[in-house]
């Protein structure tokens, strides 16, 4: 249960390139006008505040696999599925699909709460464990999808689409690729009818600038993930083609099957060619702009820092955000979820226990470490207080 609380002294992110001094007050998880009845007033002067990151598509039970590839290139990322679909039943991947689908889909809802991105829009089946109130994320509930034109049929994609809704939308993996086979999936699925309003692309490394110009004014958006792109195909889509052209660009993290880790290694993996050389990266306020009109574009939800939107929001030190380790704080409908010791003391109501991230000093809420230690999984990087460990194994 959240505790009526007013932020004060912080420059809080409002809008694209606004960043400013004031008050920020929320109860019962939302962002409101005034102070709540009682509120706790937390200075936190020397802090900024942005609202929680959308990830646009990741694959929320996949995230414990190793980073996974068996050819230095690939042509196509369908060569790649065929590749590991062939090595299933084979270790690791046998043991690893063995673990409770509930535990896998927390692991992987965690990596995103570390992060900050507090929405997850997930390209699979919608599992029940999703849309637990003590799911560590929101996870977007309403939208159609298929796989692609690869794994999925023809019969299968119309049907989906026909399916969903107008309003809500519609993701498909499409051209995934540097082939002749990935550059003419576009024209294939328009010719499906399956290229509307609510058409989410995700990838699109193939497309081509004839595709780009026509989709970018269509479609609702497309979701770019790098690191999954260059480390399979060493390629990324054209983005300055496609901004130029008036779409709409969203950030994914994928699965750590094939990324990096997470959305803020998807926005360092942006600036970067394959070479490690600066390539192409629009400012701070535009990665959280990005991923603000995510959230207005892919569910329509009260998402931000607007009086009504859930009180989801970060805290860093500066106005960086550059890794997960590097946020002084996460905290979802006003509640906060892990940051640093000397943050989350400020928050008197919280009981919360100590926890190392990537070697940084952090505090967890008790609540969600609790989930963390009854998982069958491990999160790489996060280590809880031993004693807490030992005491809820005891329990077990």
């Amino acid at each position: 249960m959240s505790r009526a609380t007013t932020i004060r002294g912080a420059r809080i992110w409002d809008a694209r390139d606004d960043v400013r001094q004031r008050d920020l007050h929320c109860v019962r998880g939302r962002v409101t006008a005034r102070a709540g009845w009682g509120a706790l007033t937390v200075e936190l002067g020397g802090y900024t505040i942005f609202p929680a990151l959308v990830n646009a598509h990741d694959h929320l039970e996949l995230n414990h696999f190793p980073r996974t590839k068996f050819r230095d290139r690939y042509d196509n990322a369908h060569q790649w599925g065929e590749d590991v679909s062939a090595r299933l039943d084979e270790e690791p991947f046998k043991s690893l699909r063995a673990y409770p689908l509930n535990d896998r889909c927390f692991i992987g809802g965690l990596k995103n709460l570390l992060c900050g991105a507090l929405t997850v829009a997930h390209h699979n089946p919608p599992h029940t464990c999703l849309f637990k109130r003590d799911f560590p994320v929101r996870v977007l509930r309403r939208y159609g999808w298929a796989h692609s034109l690869h794994f999925s049929s023809d019969d299968d994609i119309v049907r989906s689409y026909r399916a969903t809704p107008p309003d809500v939308p519609w993701f498909i993996h499409l051209a995934e690729g540097t082939d002749e086979i990935a550059a003419g999936e576009y024209r294939r699925l328009k010719a499906l009818g399956c290229v509307g309003r609510n058409t989410i692309l995700v990838h699109g490394v193939g497309m081509t600038d004839e595709d780009i110009a026509d989709a970018a004014g269509i479609v609702r958006g497309l979701v770019v993930c790098p690191t999954t792109n260059r480390y399979l195909l060493e390629a990324v889509p054209d983005l300055d083609a496609w901004v130029d052209a008036g779409g709409t660009l969203f950030l994914g993290s994928d699965s750590r099957l094939t990324a990096d880790g997470d959305l803020l290694d998807e926005w360092i993996g942006l600036s970067l060619d394959q070479n490690g050389r600066h390539e192409w990266r629009p400012s701070t306020d535009g990665f959280i702009g990005t991923s603000f009109m995510a959230s207005a574009r892919i569910d329509k939800t009260h998402i931000g820092l607007t009086v009504g939107s859930y009180a989801d929001w970060l805290a860093c030190r500066e106005q960086q955000l550059t890794s997960r380790a590097n946020l002084a704080l996460v905290v979802r409908g006003g509640v906060p979820q892990i940051g640093d010791p000397d943050v989350m003391a400020k928050f008197s109501h919280i009981q919360a226990i100590q926890a190392l991230l990537d070697g940084v000093p952090k505090r967890i809420h008790v609540a969600l470490a609790r989930q963390i230690a009854r998982c069958t999984l491990r999160e790489p990087g996060l280590e809880l207080d031993t004693d807490f460990m030992r005491q809820h194994m005891k329990r077990m």
